[in-house]
């Protein structure tokens, strides 16, 4: 049965207390990994506009950049931003501001700081969706665990 992988006695068997091997997954394990929440306390540095970015130009770091970019060229004024960068090699990501910004852990992640509570744009579900320049975000509570 070519192209077709065939099942055999010697199937994977998972074990039944999973460990996770942080050593093995090369260099960029250490970077997705399979427990949630802070791992050190850090407090994210804040700017002068509403608009906070934490992120890294990585693909999907800069996709934030743009569309702010965009909006900033259309003359949209309240699409100013202050960009901070979140070294995702050395683990920033995990950081207690940064989760408290995005539980997922991942970039990039925007904060409104114009809201009250502040809204919080990440690529984690919003539970609580606002609309801001067409952008889906979410209200921060204060409850990182959701």
């Amino acid at each position: 049965m070519e192209g077709y992988l065939v099942m055999t006695e010697s199937a994977y068997v998972p074990p039944k207390v999973w460990t996770w091997n942080r050593e093995g997954g090369g260099h960029f394990a250490k970077i997705n990994r399979p427990i949630a929440g802070a791992t050190h306390e850090k407090v994210l540095p804040v700017g002068k506009h509403p608009l906070q970015l934490y992120s890294l130009a990585t693909p999907n770091g800069v996709k934030v950049t743009v569309l702010l970019e965009e909006l900033l060229a259309k003359g949209h004024a309240g699409a100013e931003y202050d960009a901070w960068l979140i070294n995702i090699g050395e683990g920033e990501q995990f950081g207690s501001g940064f989760v408290e910004v995005n539980p997922n852990s991942k970039i990039p992640a925007l904060l409104d700081r114009s809201t009250d509570p502040p809204t919080r744009a990440t690529s984690w579900p919003p539970p609580m969706p606002t609309v801001r320049f067409g952008i889906i975000a979410t209200t921060t509570t204060g409850d990182s665990s959701r």
